[in-house]
């Protein structure tokens, strides 16, 4: 895949997906989410309720994602849900900063706790509708038959590798940046949205085996992947 010219896309793609799946954020504010509900104020209970909450808004949002994604396609989801993480990560990251300050030790008014849990279930819908199905849906479709093996192989394993790293590196960076920690996350999200919105070509309807057309009408893509016909002639 690395060594042929109209594997190109497939291969940035295949590397791009799982790491901005993973920089959303999501996975480790899951993982971490009742220490950060402790955090914002909230007892040892509360927080727990508060990551159940977290977990089923995740759910149900997944769920809401199936009724609508070949509807409206790929790319919206994508943007709506990047829109809406990014909202709602500075929205934390603004609250943190402003109650419990840089130092992270002054007392948060409940209102305000409740508030970045309504935000964290707004962040997480977000994924829940976008970058939660479509970073598995999307590696599905892209790849050609006799690169998906290798792609999909791919893609795991970073996304795998990812999971590991972030897990490892999440309360460091909480406890040195604090509410930076969400700005962060937001500033990926942004990166991300932007890149999805150049260098995705949209999915929504193409069968798999005609899938490179998308690629050879691509305005970037276009450069690397010929069409099919073409490549036929090549290897005549």
């Amino acid at each position: 895949m690395a060594t042929r010219r109209e594997y190109r896309p497939h291969l940035v793609l295949a590397v791009a997906v799982p790491m901005f799946f993973q920089l959303t954020g999501v996975i480790v504010l899951s993982f971490f989410s009742p220490l950060v509900f402790r955090t914002v104020g909230f007892g040892s209970n509360a927080a727990l309720m508060g990551a159940v909450i977290l977990g089923a808004t995740n759910l149900v949002a997944l769920m809401l994602s199936t009724l609508v994604i070949d509807r409206y396609g790929r790319k919206v989801l994508f943007m709506v849900g990047g829109v809406q993480m990014i909202i709602a990560q500075v929205a934390i990251a603004w609250i943190m900063g402003a109650q419990i300050g840089k130092g992270g030790e002054a007392p948060m008014a409940r209102t305000y706790g409740v508030a970045v849990l309504v935000f964290t279930c707004i962040h997480a819908a977000g994924f829940g509708w976008s970058w939660g199905p479509l970073g598995w849906v999307v590696p599905g479709e892209i790849f050609p038959v006799d690169i998906r093996s290798a792609g999909q192989a791919m893609n795991v394993s970073i996304g795998l590798g990812l999971t590991f790293v972030q897990t490892q590196s999440f309360l460091p960076m909480l406890c040195a940046f604090k509410y930076g920690t969400f700005a962060y996350y937001a500033a990926w999200v942004a990166v991300m949205t932007v890149f999805i919105a150049l260098f995705l070509p949209e999915t929504k309807g193409v069968p798999l085996e005609s899938m490179t057309t998308v690629w050879v009408k691509h305005w970037y893509w276009k450069r690397f992947v010929e069409p099919q016909g073409k490549s036929a002639e090549a290897l005549t």
